[in-house]
């Protein structure tokens, strides 16, 4: 009984540290591939959420007109 137990807990223990020592790469490779993924989509012009060309909007013009516009509303308060 007593070995069965001793050897449960080294396992915890093991797996314990390997997941300590693993987790943070995982979190830091997916964190990463989530910026690499927003840097394509910024340098392409596109919205992530839609998929939609940013660039120009039939309804509201150039996109830098619209943040022109949004800038220029909120300088003015």
């Amino acid at each position: 009984m007593n070995n069965t137990l001793d050897t449960a807990i080294q396992t915890v223990i093991t797996v314990a540290v390997l997941a300590i020592a693993v987790l943070p790469a995982i979190i830091g490779t997916i964190r990463d591939r989530r910026i690499d993924v927003q840097l394509r989509d910024a340098q392409e012009g596109r919205d992530r959420r839609t998929g939609v060309l940013i660039v120009f909007d039939l309804a509201y013009g150039r996109h830098e007109d619209r943040v022109f516009r949004a800038n220029a509303g909120r300088s003015s308060k």
